[in-house]
């Protein structure tokens, strides 16, 4: 069965408002090379969809479970991290998306991310963690792509969604897939990483899933107590107490604060940076908390 939007809104991410000034000397070198390379896989996402919606099939594809062991070694070959897997949830599909223009997505879907250097982080708000961001958008955007492509060989359809932006809420269906938890600034918080990871996705018509993982895994509890993400962001974009809408979607942050200083520091990042899942990992920060 085919999915589609039940009308969550997206917030519109304008590519042009990054300020790649702030890059100087050898940052901005890599910024040269770097900043085409996000826009080169963004369209490369979007040809693969317009090429998928030519032959879309409402009708799941039986496949043999080495099909995903397969699947998870060419992923660990791209360079991704983690790797989980999950029926789409219409109800966090976006009604627009505007990076890739995707309107309907398959069934079940491969949720991936890719870890963030965690010196570049370290430096938020500064420009080597907003380079940063820009970089795994790109390496993540591009293994994205080819990891399709890679399914598509199989006799898989398959749709690319690129990590910046997308058509989906990418941490709420990485909960789903057993990946992680939602912490108090709306990021998806693992205990490989902490909240240094941007999400990918990719959805399918395959069916069986693997069996979804049981996550013992507590993150509500202990940013209840810490609070450090809400004290140190830059403009107060994280609520106190999270809103729930009339659909039923928890916000976490105050969108139209949270973008404008995105775009300031091509990235911002703080809330990683003072998150303590980041500094320590998920055992030792857990552990410092009892």
């Amino acid at each position: 069965m085919l999915k589609r939007s039940k009308g969550l809104k997206s917030r519109y991410i304008d590519q042009s408002k990054f300020n790649i000034s702030l890059f100087k000397g050898e940052l901005e070198d890599k910024a040269k090379i770097i900043i085409p390379k996000m826009f080169k896989g963004i369209q490369k996402a979007k040809s693969i969809y317009k090429k998928a919606i030519k032959e879309l099939s409402d009708e799941l594809h039986l496949i043999p479970e080495r099909f995903w062991e397969e699947v998870i070694d060419k992923a660990k070959s791209l360079g991704i991290d983690q790797i989980g897997f999950a029926p789409i949830d219409e109800n966090l599909i976006f009604e627009k998306d505007y990076t890739g223009s995707i309107e309907v997505l398959y069934e079940n879907g491969i949720i991936f991310g890719m870890e963030m250097d965690y010196e570049a982080i370290d430096a938020a708000p500064e420009p080597p963690a907003g380079l940063e961001s820009l970089n795994i958008y790109v390496e993540l955007g591009i293994a994205t792509n080819l990891l399709a492509e890679f399914i598509q060989s199989k006799g898989v359809k398959a749709i690319a969604c690129h990590p910046l932006g997308g058509p989906i809420l990418y941490p709420a269906m990485a909960v789903k897939a057993g990946l992680g938890k939602i912490g108090s600034q709306g990021l998806l918080i693992t205990k490989q990483f902490g909240p240094r990871q941007r999400l990918s996705l990719i959805t399918v018509n395959a069916s069986p899933l693997p069996e979804i993982p049981e996550l013992n895994f507590d993150v509500e509890g202990y940013c209840k107590k810490c609070k450090r993400c809400i004290r140190h962001c830059p403009v107060n974009a994280i609520y106190d107490e999270p809103i729930i809408k009339e659909n039923g979607i928890i916000s976490r942050i105050d969108g139209e604060k949270c973008i404008e200083y995105f775009y300031e520091t091509t990235g911002c990042s703080v809330c990683i940076k003072e998150c303590p899942f980041h500094k320590m990992g998920y055992k030792a920060a857990y552990y410092a908390r009892l």
